[in-house]
């Protein structure tokens, strides 16, 4: 069986890596002249690796865990929680990490005593909550940071995911695009052809013609499409999708969001992670693999309002002042500052997917990931509950290589016979 796998993010390596692992031969197309995707590490002037894309992963996320450990890479410890944010800068005063976690814990045993409140958004529900105005507002500003897109748009879902865990937050020694390093490095000399943008996919129930953007085609069995809802247009199939599957996938919405890493004259004592409330964007110090704190404070802001407050369209210069009043107790070094934006990337044109709005269409996120003739889907936007994560990602991944195997497999036995 020949398979082309469209996308070297997370989830188009793995499933290109349990195909090659099960004897499939396949070949990976990537747009852009690295692989990763939405995952890119960078090594920068004072020597700590800093993450522009997807940064932290967190226990209980098997998928990548054993990922990570199959491949013989390392976790980096961060010494803080990616979730527990200490909340600043609110509207109606001061807050509490400890007041904003009962506060959240009030709104999920809501939830859970009226279940219909799932199909409301997640502004309505907040409003019914009995808590504090500083503490509602906190809650909101989590959530869009994390979600990248306004609370105002956010289905109450989105209030059930959100957690303000003392967990310790975790990466990937070395930087986690190391993890989509190895799995491209495992695929072999050849394999994995970059800046190769597919164009157009001819495509029926027995296979596939896929040609590139500099003409180069090829026939395959069947092709793992792995790139985002956002930008899957760019692609020409013929013939167009089912009706059913052009819908769900418009139906797919995407945040927005910039990171921001600024060096710092001298590393802090102790990790930290501190919220803005009002600006919508989150800071943290961080240790390294060897558990040094690592002499960079990063932060990521969530959201359009987000990015339009922070002029980020302008470079990071109000970000920094943002960053330096939030954060007195760092000495920031301006110079060497790195701002890595998503929604101008050609290749996605915005940050991750979205909790829908609606019960309704989060109930048959499946349809999102199921295949359609030779083709099937992944990345995370297909991953469900898990979406959103890089977890998801190789969740999405391995689902869409095992769909692909299931059939090569039914195929040698019916040959066999």
């Amino acid at each position: 069986m020949k398979v082309c796998v469209i996308g070297a993010g997370l989830s188009g390596l793995v499933a290109a890596d349990l195909l090659s692992r099960n004897g499939v031969d396949v070949t990976v197309f990537e747009a852009r002249d690295r692989v990763g995707g939405r995952v890119w590490s960078e090594t920068i002037e004072n020597g700590a690796v800093i993450e522009r894309g997807a940064e932290y992963l967190e226990w209980g996320q098997d998928a990548i865990l054993f990922t990570v450990a199959r491949l013989g890479l390392s976790l980096a410890p961060a010494g803080t929680s990616f979730t527990n944010r200490e909340p600043r800068e609110g509207s109606f005063g001061t807050t509490t990490r400890e007041e904003v976690l009962s506060a959240l814990a009030e709104v999920k045993r809501m939830i859970a005593r009226k279940p219909s409140l799932l199909q409301e958004s997640a502004t309505e529900v907040l409003k019914e909550a009995e808590i504090s105005p500083a503490a509602r507002e906190a809650i909101a500003s989590r959530i869009q940071i994390t979600s990248a897109c306004p609370i105002e748009e956010l289905g109450a879902h989105a209030l059930i995911r959100v957690s303000f865990s003392t967990d310790e937050g975790l990466r990937i020694a070395g930087g986690n695009q190391s993890l989509a390093l190895r799995l491209a490095e495992r695929l072999g000399h050849g394999k994995v052809k970059l800046s190769n943008a597919v164009e157009t996919i001819h495509w029926s129930e027995g296979g596939a013609r896929i040609q590139t953007v500099f003409g180069e085609t090829m026939d395959v069995d069947r092709c793992v499409i792995s790139v985002p809802a956002s930008v899957l247009p760019r692609i020409s199939f013929y013939p167009t999708f089912p009706k059913w599957k052009d819908n769900a996938l418009q139906r797919v919405k995407y945040g927005h969001a910039a990171k921001l890493h600024v060096l710092l004259k001298r590393a802090p004592d102790s990790p930290s992670a501190v919220m803005s409330v009002r600006d919508y964007f989150w800071t943290w110090t961080a240790k390294d693999e060897n558990g040094a704190i690592q002499p960079v404070v990063s932060s990521f802001a969530g959201s359009l309002p987000a990015l339009e407050r922070l002029e980020v369209k302008k470079g990071p210069a109000r970000w920094i002042q943002k960053i330096r009043d939030l954060r007195q107790d760092l000495e920031l070094d301006p110079s060497g500052a790195v701002l890595s934006t998503w929604s101008d990337d050609p290749w996605v044109e915005a940050a991750y997917s979205i909790v829908s709005p609606s019960l309704e269409e989060f109930e048959q996120e499946d349809l999102v990931s199921r295949s359609v003739g030779c083709l099937h889907f992944a990345g995370e936007h297909t991953a469900g509950i898990h979406s959103a994560t890089m977890d998801g990602a190789i969740r999405s991944g391995l689902r869409a290589a095992n769909e692909v195997l299931s059939v090569h497999f039914a195929s040698s036995v019916v040959h066999k016979k």
